[in-house]
């Protein structure tokens, strides 16, 4: 009896270990902050752009994480990095990105990298463009 007592305390406390509370949730992070395999990641991306992609690219990362990495090629002449938004449906994560009208040189930024956690695995990962879907150049593991 006390087996079957303490087996809803060991799965209550197993799914509060979870990191991301079973939400889906994302933020932008320093590539310097990053590990050595997303770094190794970002420097081969870059390496192997040659003008003709979309800069999106994306890295699995642990179970429950990966990572976005949105490079010069993303960008529109004239344009810098705007919004982004992440949403999930069903069995599709959806990834929302923006660019902005470039207000200065001194506020470029040569790249982006986001961590996404998400609760769950997706049979579907679409990413829209300023409202347009697109595709992800590369997917790394």
């Amino acid at each position: 009896m006390k087996k079957l007592m303490l087996l809803p305390f060991m799965l209550l406390l197993l799914m509060g270990c979870n990191g991301n509370d079973g939400k889906l949730t994302f933020s932008e992070i320093h590539q310097e902050k990053a590990s050595a395999k997303v770094k190794d990641f970002i420097t081969q991306m870059e390496i192997n752009e040659d003008g003709t992609g979309n800069g999106i690219y994306v890295l699995n990362g642990k179970e429950d994480k990966f990572y976005l990495f949105l490079s010069q090629e993303f960008l529109d002449k004239g344009k810098s990095f705007g919004s982004i938004d992440v949403k999930e449906e069903e069995d599709t994560l959806t990834i929302y990105l923006n660019e902005s009208s470039n207000i200065g040189q001194e506020d470029q930024v040569l790249n982006k990298l986001y961590e996404i956690n998400r609760p769950k695995d997706y049979e579907f990962l679409r990413v829209f463009k300023n409202g347009k879907e697109t595709h992800i150049q590369t997917v790394g593991v």
